[in-house]
């Protein structure tokens, strides 16, 4: 027989968020440790990830746990919200319901009559948004007036 001593309950703390971290982890950067990791490690769930470049803005979500038809996404000129719920159901663990909604503020050279979204089978979903071509100066002639 052996005691389960502080420290060798923290390397076995340890191994397994190791071991989560290598097997649920879909974004493929690691898991922060610490207080809480634990949680963390399979809870990614809704995390989001956003790019903005010169040509378009992207946001990336995991929503494994909802079907495509129980997310919402609006748009206006200013945001974009993600709405994703479903109602109680069973899991491995008992019943549960889940809701969740996401804010993003949109650039002001965004048009947000552009955006577009897929949802892979992993609950992934991607949303883009075109930027506006920002159009080069006109050269505009200005006359000289000539006075005496």
């Amino acid at each position: 027989m052996f005691a389960i001593t502080p420290q060798r309950r923290y390397d076995e703390y340890d191994r397994l968020l190791r071991l989560l971290d290598e097997l649920s982890n879909p974004w493929g950067s690691p898991v922060p440790y610490g207080e809480g990791a634990l949680a963390n490690a399979r809870g990614r769930l809704g995390d989001s990830e956003i790019h903005n470049t010169d040509k378009e803005f992207r946001i990336r979500m995991d929503l494994g746990n909802y079907a495509p038809e129980e997310v919402k996404i609006t748009s206006d000129n200013d945001r974009i919200i993600v709405h994703a719920k479903h109602e109680e159901k069973q899991d491995n663990h008992g019943f549960v319901s889940r809701e969740m909604c996401r804010k993003y503020k949109l650039p002001k050279e965004c048009d947000p009559k552009s955006v577009i979204s897929t949802m892979n089978s992993h609950g992934i979903l991607n949303i883009k948004v075109a930027k506006k071509a920002i159009e080069p100066p006109k050269e505009t002639a200005i006359p000289v007036e000539y006075k005496e």
